[in-house]
């Protein structure tokens, strides 16, 4: 099997990050039944935040659903 090895910049990395995060957190949001601003905080507080920001994870990559779940295993 071929592996294509794309090269994409920190831009491109941070926003495909922050797309996927304003996804997740909305859906947060939706789900906990708070505002969209409580749960940007609660995010934003979470190791999983700091771990999406950091690009050699590669969570930048995944999708929001991914992201949540990863975000609820953390904070459980």
């Amino acid at each position: 099997m071929e592996t294509l090895n794309y090269n994409f910049t920190d831009s491109q990395k941070e926003s495909c990050a922050v797309s996927l995060m304003r996804d997740a957190v909305e859906e947060l949001s939706l789900r906990e039944g708070i505002s969209y601003e409580d749960a940007l905080l609660r995010f934003t507080s979470s190791k999983v935040y700091e771990a999406l920001f950091d690009y050699d994870t590669g969570i930048w990559r995944e999708s929001p659903d991914y992201l949540l779940n990863l975000y609820d295993y953390c904070i459980s």
